[in-house]
């Protein structure tokens, strides 16, 4: 496994974490201190908001889980990958993502998301 998609793991694995100390733990060792992650619903800067933007995202889909969906594709800083948020077990995810990350120095900057697939409300 390459050292980058070792770390979209890792950022993944921080979505899924529940545990406030473990995720906080996991997003100060994937981000840099004053990343970004922007996507239609959402701008967050920093680890604090971060921090509270996954934890929003798992109250909103509580017992569902992220998973990669495909390979990581990355040249020189930046990688892209598609996901899915599905609950355990599911046919269908419910919700299907792509990422593009800037990378720095190991670290993720920048993430900017797009949402490929989104329930309907009801």
């Amino acid at each position: 496994m390459t050292a980058t998609r070792q770390l979209i793991e890792n950022y993944l694995e921080g979505w899924n974490e529940t545990d406030p100390l473990r995720r906080r733990a996991l997003i100060e060792d994937v981000y840099a201190e004053h990343a970004a992650y922007v996507d239609p619903m959402i701008e967050a800067r920093g680890w604090e908001a971060i921090d509270a933007t996954i934890a929003a995202v798992q109250n909103m889909f509580p017992g569902h889980v992220f998973r990669l969906a495909g390979e990581v594709d990355a040249h020189h800083d930046i990688a892209r990958f598609h996901w899915h948020l599905a609950e355990p077990g599911a046919d269908e995810p419910l919700v299907i993502g792509f990422d593009v990350v800037v990378l720095d120095g190991g670290r993720i900057r920048q993430v900017h998301g797009f949402l490929d697939k989104v329930p309907v409300a009801a």
